[in-house]
């Protein structure tokens, strides 16, 4: 099979999976044998998600391959590595046993609630102090618009603050304005432009003009 008879096979694929799912989201009541249960929409979502599956276990295989390798290499991260192994041997065989039985084991429900959770927590807290130094940053008043954004974030600290209110109770109406009136009309033109450009971005690898998208493709 040539090289370019390959990547036009991808074009045509993925062009005719998104105009069943096109038609199936707008117009799949209308249509025989689109939508509903073991119709032509529901068998595509199946396929993609036993691909999604697919593409779990290559990363968690890929996963594998890179600790072993830094534990064989004995690097800095072969402790952390080893420690990943570890755990990640212990949850699967906790997984296939919840598989095989039905029931969730004890040892999976703690290391998920003492260790995951905590951790994650862990990290969200340490990731407050880099917000906090990218605020400093930021908040510099060099010019007129870092000194706006400088006093708008002082009003919105302040109304999120217990403090802000026991100084003036004015600071959580200006803040709330700030939030409501200053930042959601920014935010919605930001998710108004992002959906065009994705509009533009999938109409264009669909017809094959995006060939980013398509660069892997062998």
């Amino acid at each position: 099979m040539s090289q370019i008879y390959k990547r036009e096979m991808v074009f045509i694929v993925a062009g005719v999976v998104a105009f069943v799912m096109i038609l199936d989201y707008f117009f799949g009541k209308n249509i025989p044998g689109i939508s509903g249960a073991g119709n032509l929409s529901s068998t595509l979502q199946t396929w993609a998600l036993i691909i999604q599956l697919m593409a779990i276990g290559l990363g968690a295989i890929n996963l594998i391959q890179v600790h072993y390798r830094q534990i064989s290499r004995k690097t800095n991260m072969a402790l952390y590595s080893a420690w990943f192994m570890v755990f990640f041997a212990i949850l699967l065989l906790l997984g296939f046993y919840k598989l095989a039985t039905g029931v969730e084991p004890y040892p999976y429900t703690w290391i998920f609630a003492n260790v995951y959770v905590s951790l994650g927590a862990t990290l969200y807290a340490i990731t407050g102090f880099y917000i906090f130094s990218a605020a400093y940053r930021a908040f510099r008043a060099r010019n007129i618009d870092a000194a706006i954004l400088l006093i708008g974030g002082i009003f919105v600290l302040l109304a999120n603050a217990p403090i802000g209110e026991v100084i003036w109770g004015g600071f959580p109406l200006i803040g709330n304005w700030f939030n409501n009136v200053g930042q959601v009309p920014g935010m919605r033109t930001f998710t108004v432009v992002g959906a065009l450009g994705l509009l533009a971005y999938g109409f264009r690898a669909l017809i094959g003009k995006e060939r980013g998208f398509y660069s892997e493709v062998q």
